[in-house]
């Protein structure tokens, strides 16, 4: 894949002074938003809480592959899909999350991404329904906000990614 813009070579990060903010080689989705340092490293903080909510490690990634995918964004949902078959042992993932109402993934998990379907598909129609469905599948009031930073989060980085060339 060849983005539109040219990455920032990993031998040129450490002088943008960004370098002590991550560990080890930059992937290319975080060297192509090296070219504006500034918000690069407004960036880094949100991209570490999203990794670190109380939402369990294979939900996220489910729903950053789901969000990803019906967004469009083959960059991410490729790289995220990766990640997710690490987690759960599943044939067709993307298969699976497409049909979620129809297979047997559980309550709480179909809750979630009905949620993030309706937030990236048809945000201005969201009606406090859609929160009350989430808190009757268990989830916590920190978890919904959990949930809805995540969703926000991979619709903002597939902008990102799209619009980059990624």
């Amino acid at each position: 894949m060849m983005p539109w813009i040219k990455p920032v070579k990993q031998k040129d990060i450490k002088e943008l002074d960004i370098c002590n903010k991550k560990e080890g080689p930059l992937p290319l989705f975080d060297r192509m938003l090296a070219n504006a340092p500034d918000l690069y490293e407004a960036f880094i903080p949100l991209q570490k809480a999203i990794v670190r909510t109380s939402i369990s490690d294979d939900l996220r990634e489910a729903m950053i592959t789901f969000v990803s995918m019906k967004n469009g964004c083959e960059f991410c949902t490729n790289s995220h899909k990766e990640a997710l078959e690490g987690y759960i042992d599943q044939l067709d993932v993307l298969n699976w999350l497409e049909s979620y109402t129809e297979n047997d993934m559980s309550e709480e998990w179909k809750a979630a991404l009905r949620y993030a379907e309706r937030l990236i598909t048809k945000p201005a129609e969201v009606t406090k329904e859609d929160v009350k469905s989430l808190e009757a599948c268990g989830y916590t009031t920190k978890e919904i906000a959990e949930l809805n930073q995540i969703i926000a989060y991979t619709s903002y980085t597939n902008q990102l990614s799209i619009g980059l060339g990624l």
